[in-house]
C-alpha cells in the first residue's frame, strides 16, 4: 500500500461530485427574444386600445379609462413575475399613457383665455364709418402732396 498523498484531496473524500453527472443547471429559455417582447408590447397596447374603446361605449369618461389603464399597465410593468407579463404592462401603459397626455395637452390649449376689457382696447376704425367725402379729400390731400414733392424735385437748381 503506497502512502502517497493525493494532489487533490476531494477526489479522494468524495465531497465533490468526483466522476458523476454535471450538476443541474437552469434552463435558458431561448425562445424569448427581443421579437418577442416586441410583439407582447405591441398586443398589450393593442389590448389596450380595444379595452378603452370598449369602456368608452359603455359610457366612462375618456380621461379615466386613460388613466385607469396606465395604472394597470404600469401595476404590470412594474410586479410582473414573467417577461411577458412585464412586456404587456410596458405596452398597456405606453399605449393608455400617450392617450392621457393628448387629453391633457388639448385640455391645455383649449381653456379659454381670460378676455381683454373693451376700455383697454382703441377702437376700431372702418371705411364705412367714416363721413361722406372723407375718403376722397384723403385721396386729394395725398396727391396735392406728391404733386408739391415732385414740383421741388424738379425746380432745384443744378450746381456744377
Amino acid at each position: 500500500m503506497s502512502k502517497r498523498k493525493s494532489k487533490h484531496p476531494a477526489r479522494r473524500s468524495g465531497h465533490r461530485n468526483a466522476g458523476g453527472p454535471p450538476a443541474p443547471r437552469a434552463k435558458r429559455n431561448e425562445a424569448e427574444t427581443t421579437l418577442h417582447r416586441l410583439g407582447y408590447t405591441a398586443a398589450g397596447a393593442a389590448a389596450t386600445a380595444l379595452a378603452g374603446s370598449l369602456l368608452a361605449h359603455e359610457g366612462w369618461a375618456p380621461k379615466t379609462i386613460a388613466g385607469a389603464l396606465t395604472a394597470v399597465g404600469a401595476a404590470l410593468a412594474w410586479r410582473g413575475d414573467d417577461p411577458m407579463v412585464r412586456s404587456v404592462g410596458a405596452g398597456t401603459m405606453a399605449a393608455a399613457g400617450s392617450q392621457l397626455a393628448l387629453m391633457l395637452i388639448n385640455d391645455r390649449d383649449t381653456k379659454p383665455r381670460a378676455p381683454t376689457p373693451q376700455a383697454a382696447l382703441p377702437p376700431k376704425r372702418q371705411a364705412e364709418a367714416l363721413p361722406p367725402g372723407a375718403l376722397e379729400a384723403a385721396f386729394e390731400r395725398a396727391r396735392a402732396r406728391l404733386a408739391m414733392a415732385t414740383d421741388e424735385q424738379t425746380m432745384q437748381p443744378v450746381m456744377g
